[in-house]
């Protein structure tokens, strides 16, 4: 296991409100976030200095998708490349919406990696 400061899962609203517009400004705002030098300084300000993060789309109740895999972020160079993924990723759209069975997803994705980490937040983007 590789001991990180943060597992951080990023689960993004697909579902039917939200239009391409908004899907694309969720987008936007997370992958501006990874480009960041405020973001790679705070990452790097961690006792261990490294975060892992996952990608996850989502909607309804079996509409969650995961984009991005586990990626381990340790600088800048790693958080670019994270985000570089993450633009060019598609955009689509899924059905409903089910904040429950998002969670009840991702949950298990925290055990399930290579990572160990101090701490685990699913910080969830929705309309």
């Amino acid at each position: 296991m590789i001991p990180v400061d943060l597992k951080l899962t990023v689960p993004v609203d697909v579902s039917g409100g939200v239009d391409r517009q908004e899907a694309q400004l969720q987008r936007d705002g997370y992958v501006a976030a990874f480009r960041s030098p405020e973001v790679t300084v705070t990452i790097k300000g961690g006792i261990l200095g490294k975060i892992a993060v996952t990608y996850v789309k989502w909607a309804g109740e079996s509409f969650q998708t995961t984009i991005l895999p586990w990626t381990l972020i340790t600088d800048e160079s790693s958080a670019r490349a994270y985000a570089d993924k993450l633009k060019a990723s598609p955009l689509e759209s899924g059905p409903w919406t089910s904040i429950s069975n998002l969670i009840d997803y991702g949950d298990p994705q925290f055990a399930d990696n290579t990572f160990e980490g101090t701490r685990r937040v699913i910080d969830i983007s929705g309309d």
